[in-house]
Order: C-alpha cells, then structure tokens, then sequence
C-alpha cells in the first residue's frame, strides 16, 4: 500500500469517526432536553447549503445548582467543561475527556435528584 493510499484510508477513518460523534452528540442532546427540560439548554445551527432544513447541536449546557456542564462543538472535535458558577459569575472551570464530563453530568442529576427527593419528603412531613 502507497503512502497515498494509507493517508486516503486513514481520512476515511476520521470522516467515518466525525460522523458517529456527530450522532452520539445529536443523540445525548435529545436525551437530555426530554429528561431535563428546565435543566438544560441546547444550541442548534443550521448545517448544509441554503435549503437545507438540518440543524447540528453546537453546544449542549446542564445547570445543575451551583455546577454548569458545557459541551461544545470544536473544529477539533469537542470540547467538554464543567464550571463552578456561584451568582453568575464562573469562579473554576475545568476540562474534562467526554466519558468523564458523561459522567459528572450523570452524578450531578443524581445527587440534584436526591435533594429533590429529599426536599418533598420533608415537605410532606410538613403538611402532616
């Protein structure tokens, strides 16, 4: 195989890649608008020529108290962060690989969901 043949195959290799991120983005982005709607904000531009009716999800964000989960589409590829905000304004961010920004998200709904949890039980006892 020539150098050029190699270099051709390995093209096809990333294009192949970008094409399953792009899927799995679009994907994890609708999973979390249906799961979390007040909780996260997605932003779509419009992909393709002039009449193209498609829309590729830019940047997904997830609120959860005092954290912001960011994962933003990158010529390079993505870009996740996670951002201490405290009223508004960012004190820390911090880089994270995709699987771990995944997984901060997970465990943030997690703990947000216990709190929520907690706080009507506590309200329910309340009322009693």
């Amino acid at each position: 195989m020539s150098t050029d043949d190699s270099f051709n195959l390995d093209a096809a290799v990333v294009r192949a890649g970008q094409g399953e991120l792009a899927m799995s983005v679009e994907t994890l982005a609708a999973t979390l608008e249906q799961a979390l709607p007040q909780m996260v904000s997605v932003e779509r531009r419009k992909a393709g020529g002039f009449r193209s009716k498609r829309r590729d999800v830019q940047r997904i964000a997830v609120t959860l108290g005092e954290e912001q989960f960011e994962l933003q589409r990158m010529a390079q590829g993505l870009q996740c962060t996670r951002h201490k905000v405290v009223r508004g304004i960012t004190l820390s961010r911090q880089e994270l690989p995709v699987a771990d920004w995944i997984a901060e998200v997970i465990a943030g709904v997690a703990r947000a969901a216990e709190v929520g949890e907690r706080d009507r039980i506590a309200l329910e006892e309340l009322l009693r």
